[in-house]
């Protein structure tokens, strides 16, 4: 069993135990208080926030196939698919279990043998290991521009530890900053969230991003800062995996770059992240 407030051990790096903990689970018990839709940050419910923890987790549990429990606290209605993020409305539709503080032994064992009925079933039988998780940046990569970095990033608030960054000073090296990857066919899916970073010099920028699969444009996605785009696709039948990032208008030449920032004038250099991007084996 994990919870992250015990399963972590203090000085590991909490961002990659949660996202291995809640993509290999069998069975997650989301607990939804009277107050889980309308706490905010920033103005947003925090349940819709791109960077909120809560939802992500039930994203990846539910990518996983994962036994999704909901646990109603009280007497709280169960949320409908309206009232939900798109990337996880399935969960409306999910058998929940209520827990009520007044009959709360009750409540627990009867939440404790669901929970050993799912991973018991089979008679007796455990099911089959959970999906890999693997972040991108670990594999190396095959090729990479100038200014492309791998080093940790900010996007919308939070931080991604994992991430590659493609940001230049003074001049860019190259209009698009490419990055790649040998991925073999061994993966079957890629989620990334990319964005315009937080401590870009020029906020109001806007960001291209292009997922490429052996030589074909598999996605495209704007994004601009505070309003990252999640992209998630299906890469079972790709070799080699190529990321292209870009700001539109990017000055190309050194020189007129040059001539461009002595006279005042942007070079609207782009600082764009793919944040934590990931692969599911």
């Amino acid at each position: 069993m994990f919870r992250s407030s015990t399963g972590i051990t203090p000085g590991t790096a909490f961002e990659p135990r949660l996202i291995e903990a809640a993509s290999t689970c069998e069975v997650m018990l989301v607990v939804i208080g009277p107050r889980w839709l309308t706490i905010t940050k920033g103005g947003v419910p925090s349940i819709k926030a791109p960077a909120d923890w809560v939802r992500m987790e039930i994203e990846f549990a539910l990518h996983n196939n994962a036994k999704v429990i909901p646990i109603l606290v009280g007497d709280i209605s169960m949320p409908s698919k309206d009232e939900l993020p798109d990337t996880i409305s399935e969960l409306a539709g999910r058998q929940y279990i209520r827990l009520h503080h007044r009959s709360s032994r009750y409540s627990l064992d009867q939440i404790a043998d669901s929970v050993r009925a799912l991973v018991t079933a089979n008679n007796g039988v455990l099911p089959p290991p959970p999906a890999q998780v693997t972040m991108l940046t670990s594999l190396g990569t095959t090729s990479r521009s100038a200014d492309i970095k791998l080093c940790g990033a900010n996007v919308n608030g939070r931080h991604y530890s994992e991430s590659i960054v493609y940001r230049c000073t003074d001049f860019a090296t190259a209009v698009r900053g490419r990055v790649g990857f040998d991925l073999g066919r061994r993966f079957r899916s890629f989620k990334t969230t990319a964005g315009v970073l937080d401590d870009a010099v020029e906020g109001g920028q806007t960001g291209i991003f292009q997922v490429i699969g052996d030589g074909i444009m598999l996605a495209e996605h704007t994004a601009s800062q505070g309003k990252p785009c999640v992209i998630d696709l299906n890469v079972s039948t790709v070799l080699r995996l190529e990321l292209v990032a870009y700001r539109p208008g990017t000055t190309e030449h050194p020189m007129l770059a040059g001539v461009m920032a002595i006279s005042g004038r942007s070079n609207k250099l782009p600082e764009l992240a793919w944040a934590n991007p990931t692969l599911y084996a």
